[in-house]
């Protein structure tokens, strides 16, 4: 019989948040989400009403302590963030407030509060790495962002460790290379592609314009890594994890498998390239070692890349035949 946890989720809205929170419902435990708008929270509601929501302004520390004060609980993951790259060019100063600053506001919290019990996971990147010295990165691999959010990770990343190792706190770090799944929005690339190959494939569309399709990252399916968030959390000691698949594919590869998926073997012929969408100082390769999470956690990816990109084609042509545009998708 599993042990009833109070747990909350920040950033419940997102992604990871709604895989989690589903995840976390179905064990037993009680979790409450956190968002940071009457729409998010109205989502939510919809997409998984066994979770309580609830808005909060984690801008400020007041409001933070407070949030704590009242709920107690035992166990935090810390997802919220300005989560876009590109965007964080033009909104640098927004992502790097809400990626540091909140996160900084939950640890002063906590400490202040005492919780130093209280286990507090952050989703750190593997943005952080950006120009890397060596490959594939470890967790011992030396940061170079090479973008504001990438910046904004690197500093939540050493106050988290820097706060266990000062106060004591259970703050661990996931260095969650991509991840991606149907929840993604359409302003992720990967996202962009599965749509537009889907309504390429049903005639209501005829090309898929991209930037610089040579960069190239290290891609896993979306619930395997929230499992791996997981089970950083539920470990003995906290400590920073990587979680990533070993292999990296270019984004080439990745419209390639996703055109393929629909039996479409010509595909180039309907890609665009702007330049426009290319990004200054973008982070050409990078590639995870999970050998930590794999040896430590028993940690590793189901999924591959090939049936990751087809389960988002899948669902983006389902949306099309049944009509159903504003259906989110939930996993198996």
């Amino acid at each position: 019989m599993i042990s009833v946890k109070k747990i909350v989720i920040t950033g419940a809205a997102g992604q990871d948040g709604l895989i989690l929170g589903l995840k976390l419902v179905a064990a037993g435990h009680k979790v409450v989400g956190i968002v940071r708008s009457a729409d998010q929270k109205a989502f939510l509601e919809s997409y998984n009403p066994a979770v309580k929501s609830e808005i909060l302004d984690s801008s400020t520390l007041t409001s933070v302590r407070e949030f704590l004060e009242k709920n107690q609980p035992d166990q935090i993951y810390h997802l919220s963030a300005k989560s876009s790259v590109a965007n964080s060019w033009s909104d640098s100063e927004n992502t790097l407030q809400t990626n540091i600053f909140h996160t900084l506001n939950w640890l002063n919290a906590l400490n202040e509060l005492k919780m130093h019990s209280t286990r507090f996971y952050h989703a750190s990147s593997s943005e952080m790495f950006g120009l890397p010295k060596s490959h594939p990165q470890t967790e011992e691999t030396l940061l170079h962002p090479r973008s504001p959010y990438g910046v904004s990770k690197v500093a939540a990343h050493h106050l988290v460790v820097n706060y266990r190792e000062s106060f004591g706190q259970f703050a661990s770090t996931g260095i969650l290379f991509n991840h991606e799944s149907p929840l993604r929005d359409i302003k992720f690339v990967t996202r962009k592609i599965s749509q537009a190959v889907a309504e390429i494939a049903r005639g209501k569309r005829d090309s898929l314009t991209l930037g610089n399709i040579e960069i190239s990252r290290d891609w896993g399916w979306a619930p395997d890594y929230v499992d791996g968030m997981i089970s950083i959390l539920e470990h003995d000691s906290p400590d920073d994890f990587i979680l990533a698949t070993g292999e990296s594919r270019t984004l080439k590869e990745f419209a390639a498998t996703a055109f393929q998926s629909v039996g479409i073997e010509d595909w180039e012929k309907y890609l665009t390239i702007d330049s426009a969408l290319v990004r200054p100082a973008d982070v050409i390769s990078v590639v995870g070692n999970s050998h930590k999470a794999r040896q430590m956690l028993k940690w590793s990816p189901a999924v591959s890349f090939e049936s990751m990109v087809k389960r988002m084609v899948d669902f983006d042509l389902e949306l099309i035949d049944t009509g159903e545009m504003n259906r989110s998708w939930k996993p198996e």
